[in-house]
């Protein structure tokens, strides 16, 4: 069983400090300085903090400018109004939260992440710890833009915590732990880290060689490709997939955010914790149930169910690792408080299944549910197809009867285009009416087409999670910190994975978030082609799945 695969022996914990660790104290005498705080998890974790310690000392939040706008007025104008951000703001006061909250401009990308030295002078001394949230985390981006952002932004956040002498809090991933087969540890070693490592004796991997490695990657790319940007950037996803399945990692984000971890476990000088959620999934409790933000994590293979997707390749004998993201800042929080008492762990996983695993065979059947209810009643489309997506079963195949079914698919849609194509082309000769039908057919079946496609390339994205390997993740840490808490911080910071009802979760807080929060965005994306072309097709991007 599940819950049989997710026990490990027992480790021998630490003995408990006499003293809990007091979250709204170190808040109160600390500044923060976060990083990324106009992102999904930024702005979760903004809220949370401003909801529960609305008397901190001080919160500094790294921005970038837009052109037109200031730094302070993007935050303002666009983030601040977030529907997770903007009852903590109402709350504070518009003259609280400003004397609490500081934007500062600059660019996790850019030395010192872009501050200036009367900046630097400024927050020296009065900012404890900075929180690195930031991350590009496409699966499969250009080599260089996610060496960018997690690569080289951390090695940026490094250098500004010791400018500041400060302590550093790095969101990083639970899949930096790349190819495995169930019990992922917290205790293992990290640099010189790589998924095929041969033992700790094995020294093939160093990340300052590996990352000169990406770059002459890099710039032999560009010398070949020049102004071709559309080449060039396929060159480069293509660069560092390879690159990152060479050493076991499953794909260019995993890689790079391993590369990340390593930079900052060499800074022997540092103070930090590293934080690695597992998939991060809509709200279970703040700042309400379902708020979510992109088309990330699960968002795509819902959408995919509710379009007709019927098949899905799962281990049986594996778990979904999914953690709501106010859980996920709640232990963000909890770390920072640690690394400020002096009393954390260097690694902190965030995932759910080593205490209340929830298996993939379950996900497709909350698939098939979502499915059945978005579409019985379905207003508008074909009424058949969507009785059809409505009611046929979801069920669990094979990576080989997926492939079957794709193959036949396809061959189906060939024979389907060629068909019409040639009747439309004996219509046009012959002059006979009917011809502007045929060619809007032709043009619906290059849409289904590409839509196939895109389907079959994000599915497969996900491959690696649902059927090639199987995670689960030691969220021991997490447990022993937020043990130590006062009583009333852990009632404002809870941490709780072990009480999470799935069905209630998946059915009335993760689908219908999606459902508010993501599916409109992403009926726009696939609607603005086709409303923008007379004839055009749509081509949509893998985001929008």
């Amino acid at each position: 069983s599940l819950n049989a695969m997710a026990t490990k022996p027992a480790a021998k914990s630490a003995e408990p400090a006499n003293l809990p660790i007091d979250v709204g104290a170190a808040f109160r005498q600390h500044s923060i300085l976060l990083i990324g705080a106009t992102g999904f998890m930024g702005k979760a974790t903004l809220a949370l903090l401003l909801d529960r310690y609305p008397d901190l000392k001080k919160l500094y939040l790294l921005c970038r400018a837009k052109p037109g706008q200031t730094a302070e007025q993007r935050f303002y104008s666009e983030t601040a109004e977030s529907p997770a951000l903007a009852p903590s703001f109402r709350k504070l006061g518009p003259e609280v939260a400003r004397a609490k909250v500081t934007v500062l401009e600059g660019d996790i990308s850019e030395p010192l992440c872009g501050l200036s030295p009367a900046q630097l002078a400024q927050l020296k001394g009065e900012v404890g710890v900075i929180i690195n949230s930031a991350g590009l985390v496409d699966f499969s981006p250009p080599l260089d833009e996610s060496l960018a952002t997690n690569v080289y932004g951390t090695r940026n956040s490094i250098q500004l915590a010791r400018s500041l002498d400060a302590k550093l809090v790095h969101i990083s991933t639970c899949y930096v732990a790349g190819i495995q087969d169930g019990w992922v540890s917290e205790e293992d070693l990290i640099e010189g880290f790589y998924p095929k490592r041969n033992g700790p004796a094995d020294s093939s991997f160093d990340c300052e060689e590996e990352l000169k490695y990406c770059e002459k990657l890099i710039e032999d790319a560009r010398q070949t490709w020049g102004s071709d940007s559309f080449q060039l950037r396929k060159e480069l996803v293509r660069v560092g997939m390879e690159r990152a399945q060479h050493w076991g990692w499953v794909n260019t984000y995993t890689y790079t955010k391993s590369l990340g971890e390593q930079f900052i476990v060499r800074a022997k000088d540092l103070t930090y914790a590293i934080v690695r959620p597992a998939i991060v999934g809509t709200a279970i409790r703040f700042p309400f149930p379902g708020w979510t933000e992109g088309f990330r994590t699960t968002a795509p293979l819902i959408l995919m169910a509710a379009a007709g997707v019927k098949s899905w390749p799962v281990r049986k004998d594996a778990p979904l690792e999914i953690v709501p993201v106010d859980l996920v800042c709640a232990g963000m929080l909890i770390a920072t408080a640690a690394v400020l008492h002096g009393r954390h762990h260097r690694i902190y996983q965030l995932g759910t299944a080593d205490v209340n695993p929830v298996a993939l065979t379950r996900l497709v059947a909350f698939l098939g549910m979502y499915a059945r209810k978005i579409n019985k009643n379905k207003p508008d489309g074909n009424k058949i197809l969507n009785m059809a997506k409505a009611y046929i079963e979801t069920r669990v195949v094979s990576e080989e009867e997926l492939k079957l079914q794709r193959a036949l698919k396809r061959a189906a849609l060939k024979l389907s285009q060629g068909s019409v194509g040639r009747l439309t082309q004996f219509f046009e000769r012959k002059g006979l009416p009917g011809k502007e039908r045929l060619r809007n057919w032709n043009r619906r079946l290059r849409v289904l087409s590409r839509e196939m496609a895109v389907r079959e390339q994000t599915l497969d994205q996900y491959l690696p999670f649902m059927v090639h390997y199987r995670f689960i993740f030691e969220s021991r840490n997490i447990r022993d910190t937020y043990a130590q808490l006062t009583a009333a911080d852990k009632q404002r910071l809870v941490w709780d994975p072990e009480n999470i009802d799935w069905a209630d979760y998946w059915v009335h807080k993760h689908t219908k978030g999606i459902e508010r929060w993501i599916r409109p965005e992403f009926i726009r994306v696939l609607k603005t082609p086709r409303e923008s072309k007379a004839k055009g097709t749509v081509v949509p991007s893998q985001e929008s799945l």
